[in-house]
């Protein structure tokens, strides 16, 4: 006789001596089982006794034990108890959502059900999830969320009311999907953020502003809240846009100049683009924009293609390898034919096709494979004309295209029917022209920063509303949510697909990251809870108590102060006759030039010059100064007297005393 319990076996001297005598048997008789479909089992109540039990009587082992082999088939165990497995979790969900679940819950089966398909009937126990044998189960997803939730509204009778179910699921739908439930703020400047891309492999990403900077930033280095790299790549022209290549090696800054600039991961310049010949009518002869450009992406298929548009009304295709020219130019015409101004432009999802946007309220689509450059669908109307449309944006699939504009309008259209739009609103005004569109991911949703509808674009900055961000149900076209920014305006939006986090960007100089820490991956969750370090001045000012420190570089006698402002340099090194190199100033009369250096008239200038050993004195009477040389040259005549020595009479002079007071006779004839 075997005493078993389940799986657990007692032997005994009999079964020993069973043993014995089967191992001399045949091959057959030696096996432990077979393989197959299990038999149908006696229902009488010893045999079930029996199979629960695990034994047959409790009678004397004189009485002859007949033993039966196990059998057993494998594939149909695991599939039962695949099946038993999720049933009990699929219960077990539903009772939690009604608040009834016991602890003593016990599963019970009949024996036909036992030799089909579910397993053998078992008594709930502690131990029960260590015999079961099977994969573990699956994270509810929210298509079982919504079957359990149907389920218990089934059972409560609340079947019935249709709206009321489709506004749970909505709601439920919402908290599943949105990765907003945490928010990471940081500061880029005090300017508006108007440029924003993020890398491809969701390592780095870069800002743009009105104060001509970008910044470049890294998701590791988030935690310190500064950039790793910043700079003015176009001088003072304000960031447009800002797109990263499809290998994330290049990044292209699009400003208001007429050159577009590719930058490398680290912020060093690749390439600039030409500028055209603004004296030139026809714009596709010229080598690159003459005017301000508006818009600007690289190629999602092609790392070495990028497209920009200007106000100049062309939309260029450039090479990353041939800067100097563009690989490809369309000019944008108005419905008389006449130039139309291009306000922005972006590439189709393929890489094949893209759009350009005038001034005059029509798109156009153009094919970058066939060399004429004429339109293979135009839209006409699209925004109202004369104002310009901000931001083209396609689908992820590309079945779709959004736009907005000036005009507040937000358009949807099917790329297959490009006659009528699928969806249309103008309660979404806009205060900067870089303001975007961004679809989900899974283009579920329609992202729209925007402000509250009848506010006007052009607010000052002291009366800013509370802008928002909606999330546009691309199914039914309604607001499923909308999250509010107090007094900050939203421009810039961007949903990544791997990081699965959004950001957006602000007119107070700031960008917003919003993610979850379940839904979402990698990211800001990296520095999530983690403060820059900041120095613990208490302990420094303790160290330096009492102690003297000497600077002697510091102190203005040794100290080089850099300009603050280099105009006000240049002006007084332009005044330094020194550093400046001035000539010398030309020869005048009177002070100031080289004569009042030298004399105070031209002679005496010459006579210096002529290097005499005896100067003249100027301010010394010249009588006095002829009358220095009387006594000499009449004792040591040289040039006249000696040649009249011999021929020369020797004067008479009137010797008569005569007063000096007494006045001339008048009688007396004048000599002449």
């Amino acid at each position: 006789m075997k005493i078993s319990f389940g799986k657990l076996s007692l032997p005994t001297a009999e079964s020993k001596s069973e043993e014995n005598e089967a191992a001399e048997g045949t091959l057959e008789e030696q096996s432990f089982g077979t393989f197959g479909r299990l038999s149908k089992p006696d229902k009488s109540e010893e045999n079930s006794v029996a199979q629960i039990m695990g034994f047959t009587d409790f009678g004397s082992s004189k009485k002859q034990v007949v033993k039966t082999a196990k059998s057993f088939d494998v594939k149909d165990m695991v599939d039962a108890i695949k099946k038993a497995r999720q049933k009990v979790e699929l219960e077990k969900r539903i009772a939690a959502d009604e608040g009834t679940l016991e602890q003593d819950d016990e599963i019970e089966g009949d024996d036909e059900d036992i030799t089909k398909d579910s397993p053998p009937p078992k008594v709930k126990d502690d131990d029960e999830e260590d015999d079961i044998i099977g994969p573990t189960p699956l994270v509810q997803t929210a298509e079982e969320s919504k079957m359990v939730k149907h389920a218990s509204k089934a059972k409560e009778g609340d079947s019935d009311d249709d709206d009321s179910v489709s506004e749970d699921d909505d709601e439920d739908e919402d908290k599943y999907f949105f990765p907003v439930t945490e928010q990471m703020s940081l500061n880029h400047s005090s300017k508006a953020v108007s440029a924003l891309a993020i890398d491809p492999a969701a390592t780095r990403f870069a800002t743009g502003s009105y104060d001509y900077e970008v910044k470049l930033w890294d998701f590791t280095g988030l935690k310190n809240r500064h950039a790793f790299r910043a700079m003015r790549p176009c001088e003072s022209h304000v960031i447009i846009n800002l797109s990263y290549s499809t290998n994330g090696d290049s990044l292209l800054v699009v400003a208001g100049s007429a050159q577009a600039k590719v930058l490398d991961r680290d912020g060093s310049e690749l390439l600039e683009c030409v500028k055209g010949d603004q004296y030139i009518v026809d714009m596709s002869r010229t080598k690159g924009h003459v005017a301000g450009l508006s818009g600007g992406e690289f190629n999602p298929k092609q790392k070495s293609l990028f497209l920009t548009s200007s106000d100049d009304g062309t939309c260029r295709l450039w090479d990353v390898n041939n800067p100097r020219q563009h690989a490809f130019c369309v000019k944008l015409r108005s419905s008389s034919g006449l130039k139309n101004r291009a306000t922005t432009c972006c590439f189709g999802r393929d890489g094949n096709t893209f759009m350009g946007a005038g001034a005059d309220g029509n798109l156009f689509v153009w094919d970058n494979r066939k060399i004429a450059g004429i339109p293979i669908a135009t839209v006409k109307n699209a925004h109202t004309k004369g104002t310009d449309t901000y931001c083209l944006r396609y689908s992820n699939s590309g079945l779709y295209v959004a736009s907005r504009g000036e005009d507040s309008v937000v358009n949807i259209w099917d790329t297959r029917n490009w006659k009528q739009t699928i969806y249309k609103s103008d309660e979404h005004p806009a205060k900067f022209k870089t303001t975007d569109l961004t679809f989900s991911p899974d283009d579920r949703y329609l992202l729209i920063p925007s402000l509250p509808k009848g506010t006007s674009g052009r607010t000052k900055e002291e009366n800013i509303p509370n802008s928002k961000l909606s999330f546009l149900s691309m199914k039914t076209f309604t607001c499923d949510r909308e999250i509010s920014f107090p007094n900050d305006v939203i421009i810039r939006s961007a949903w990544h697909h791997r990081l699965n986090q959004i950001f957006t960007t602000f007119a107070s100089g700031r960008y917003i990251i919003l993610y979850d820490l379940k839904k979402s991956t990698r990211g800001a969750i990296l520095a999530h809870g983690k403060e820059p370090k900041r120095l613990k001045t208490k302990d420094v000012v303790e160290d330096l108590s009492g102690k003297i420190i000497i600077t002697p570089n510091s102190l203005p006698l040794f100290k080089n102060e850099k300009p603050r402002n280099s105009k006000r340099e240049e002006i007084k090194a332009r005044m330094d006759p020194v550093k400046s190199h001035r000539p010398d100033l030309p020869i005048t009369a009177g002070s100031g030039g080289r004569v009042a250096a030298s004399g105070s008239t031209l002679s005496s200038y010459v006579i210096r010059n002529l290097g005499l050993s005896k100067s003249v004195k100027d301010d010394m009477d010249p009588r006095e100064a002829i009358l220095r040389y009387a006594k000499e040259a009449a004792e040591n005549p040289i040039w006249v007297t000696p040649a009249y020595q011999k021929t020369q009479p020797k004067p008479i002079f009137d010797t008569s005393d005569q007063p000096e007071d007494t006045p001339p006779d008048p009688k007396k004839p004048k000599l002449l």
